[in-house]
Formats: C-alpha cells, structure tokens, sequence
C-alpha cells in the first residue's frame, strides 16, 4: 500500500514537472546573432563583392572627410574616386561601390540616416 502511495505521489511530481519545462522546451534554441537590421548604416550590402566593398568603405570615409573639410558633397572631388587604388578591371566596381557608401554616408551625416539627403540630384 504504501509503495503505490509512494508510486502516485512520484508520478504526480513527474508529471508536474513535465508540464512546467514543455514549454520551455517546445521553444527551441534561440537564434544566433543580431538580427539583420541591427548590422549598422555603414555595413556594406551583403550582395557587394570585395571591390565593391572597399569602395563602398572608402566613400564613406570621403563623406566624412568632406563634411569635415566644409567641401562639396560630391564622390568626383575625392581622389580615390577619380584615381581608385584598384587594378584597372576593378575600377568600375570600385567607384559603384564608393558611390554608393558616399551617399550613404553623406546622408547619415546630414540626416543621421534619414535617406534625405541631396547627392544625385
């Protein structure tokens, strides 16, 4: 008799203990990493190549050093763009992608990310 007391009682707490951890359980494993939106204004777009990509870094830095310097928003000033330190094949893609992180960067600056900014216009 007091073994199946004993039994029902331990099954009692199995099953209470169960239904307290199923849930956690049923979540899975949190994901990994920030989310994508969190990657930041000034991280290079995913579908760039390496070029693309050191272009897109370096326009950023001509925005910020034309702001600096009280000059002209325009990517044709900066000497990286006119000269790229790129082999001749990868020019094209250079100066897209410094194009691009000048605008980018220009905008953040005068914005602070708003997408209002003049460049292009």
């Amino acid at each position: 008799m007091i073994n199946k007391r004993f039994a029902g009682l331990t099954l009692a707490a199995v099953m209470m203990t169960a239904t307290v951890a199923a849930p956690a359980i049923a979540q899975g494993p949190q994901p990994y990493g920030p989310p994508p939106q969190a990657y930041g204004w000034d991280a290079p777009p995913h579908d760039f190549q390496m070029m693309q990509r050191q272009g897109f870094r370096d326009g950023i830095y001509g925005a910020q050093k034309d702001f600096e310097n009280h000059r002209r928003p325009t990517p044709n000033n900066r000497d990286e763009y006119r000269r790229p330190p790129v082999s001749w094949r990868d020019r094209n893609a250079y100066r897209m992608g410094f194009e691009r992180g000048y605008r980018i960067g220009w905008d953040h600056i005068m914005n602070r990310g708003g997408g209002y900014g003049f460049y292009g216009r």
